[in-house]
């Protein structure tokens, strides 16, 4: 919140006054009408909620009807009157029974003399809980980030008594159900030509060695439309190397057709993506300015008294870049297919914003190697322009990929959920249930970039392992439920919440 790009947006100017005697444009033009609100809050009224399921309650008075109080006479109806909507939250732990029709054969043809019509397609044969349910147990504990503790108190209250065990049971089997499609999630987002990477540790309390609690690391990997985490023991580069493709002699691997391979990595400043970027022809290396902004703000904290002025020098100029990368983005989004008429004006508004950006980074530039030469200067500013010195080739590279983004924020902001998990349950129990949530996480998340409602996504791939003999999916099955190879049908439909029932 604090070092967000929502800082360095600017707030609208306040409308100007017309006329003297009002120079803050504090007063009311055109007739008295109140200006529209904008910004933060800008949004009034309420929400439109009438596609969610009605249910109308009517109300009377005791044994219907009214009486006059006086003589008693009773009052005649004069009609209903509907005083608005609420929205009600109910939850409701149910017990589902089939009951499965039964026929006797009435011929005398040679077929089965009776038959059974065929039950509800169950993801996990013996299991007790539906896919539904499954689908809400995954969303629940991996999406919301809630503990297994929470989960059981949750469902004892609607009064369905649950032993953590069952539902740990639960999410082992339905993961492994998901896992062909981690894996064909997990291999479109390794072809991607641009990633964002980020990691942070997670806890495994109880690892195969019996070594006692274990700090492993989950790593995220997001692509134009895949999302992928990898939960591993290790933070070395032998990670990141397996996921990008990268060679025991520190080359990108060949691409389909045999060519070289180009892949361009969003990152903070860990030594392994510098490394990897250094060593591998066609990798490039986009570090994030938020951080560099994030170096600048905790030296002016670490000294400030000494150095506020230079902090606010120096954010002033990172919002001027960030400024002039907004401009660049938008005129390489016109220039890419502009119309017929404006193939002109589209090329001069990119060479415009390239200038702006060049400026930019030279004031930068100049501003920095003027500072380091400086004698005085207090040892956080040093530190800070140590830092910028030497990831200063990443971070100027952003000219040449304007469609991208000059921070890291979208891997950081993804890593969040499992954060709040790691917080809420401290971690997982084993190596196995590490990274079967990293599988799970891996195939939410690619389902909520898609704009796909989880509950009805899950349930739906969950039913098709039901109609699979309770077996993972192989292709071509599997093939429909990758969001890329989905039908417009299909990604309408899982797009909707459940239906209610």
């Amino acid at each position: 919140m604090l070092f967000g790009r929502s800082s360095e947006k600017s707030r609208p100017e306040p409308p100007r006054g017309g006329d003297d005697g009002d120079p803050g444009g504090g007063g009311e033009p055109d007739g008295g009408k109140k200006q529209a609100r904008r910004g933060p809050g800008a949004r009034s009224g309420r929400r439109d909620y009438s596609h969610l399921p009605r249910f109308d309650v009517f109300w009377d008075f005791e044994g219907g009807g009214y009486c006059c109080p006086e003589c008693g006479e009773p009052f005649t109806v004069l009609g209903d009157h509907w005083s608005g909507e609420q929205l009600d939250w109910h939850v409701t732990v149910r017990l589902r029974t089939h009951c499965r029709r039964r026929y006797k054969r009435a011929c005398s043809c040679r077929v089965p003399a009776t038959v059974t019509a065929p039950g509800p397609p169950k993801a996990i044969g013996k299991g007790l809980f539906t896919n539904g349910f499954i689908a809400m147990l995954l969303t629940e504990r991996f999406a919301a980030g809630r503990s297994m503790n929470s989960l059981v108190t949750g469902l004892s209250r609607q009064g369905a008594e649950i032993s953590p065990a069952t539902l740990a049971g639960t999410c082992a089997q339905a993961g492994t159900l998901l896992a062909p499609l981690a894996d064909a999630i997990a291999d479109r987002n390794r072809d991607s030509w641009h990633l964002h990477a980020d990691e942070t540790t997670w806890r495994v309390l109880a690892p195969r060695d019996g070594s006692g609690p274990a700090k492993w690391w989950l790593w995220v990997f997001i692509g134009p439309d895949t999302v992928c985490f990898v939960m591993d023991p290790s933070r070395s580069g032998a990670v990141l190397a397996r996921h990008a493709g990268i060679g025991e002699d520190g080359q990108l691997s060949a691409d389909e057709d045999g060519g070289p391979r180009s892949l361009v990595i969003s990152s903070d400043f860990y030594a392994v993506y510098r490394s990897a970027g250094k060593k591998a022809d066609g990798l490039v290396n986009l570090y994030c300015w938020a951080d560099v902004r994030r170096h600048f703000a905790r030296a002016g904290d670490a000294s400030p008294v000494q150095l506020k002025y230079w902090t606010q020098e120096w954010l002033e100029l990172i919002r001027g870049l960030y400024a002039a990368h907004d401009e660049l983005t938008a005129a390489w989004h016109e220039a890419a297919a502009p119309a017929a008429r404006e193939k002109q004006a589209a090329a001069a508004r990119l060479e415009r914003a390239r200038a702006a950006w060049d400026d930019a980074v030279t004031g930068i530039d100049e501003t920095r190697k003027k500072q380091m030469q400086a004698p005085g200067l207090q040892e956080p500013a040093k530190k800070a322009l140590a830092t910028l010195d030497r990831e200063w080739d990443g971070l100027v590279a952003h000219r040449s990929y304007p469609m991208i983004s000059l921070d890291n924020n979208r891997a950081e902001r993804q890593v969040r959920g499992p954060v709040v998990t790691r917080k809420n349950a401290g971690g997982s129990r084993n190596g196995d249930t590490a990274k079967n949530a990293a599988a799970i996480w891996t195939v939410t998340a690619t389902a909520q970039m898609a704009g796909l409602n989880m509950l009805s996504y899950l349930t739906a791939y969950l039913d098709e392992c039901g109609q699979n003999s309770g077996k993972p999916l192989a292709s071509p099955a599997l093939d429909r439920f990758l969001p890329w190879n989905a039908s417009p049908e299909d990604l309408r439909t899982w797009a909707q919440p459940p239906p209610p029932g």
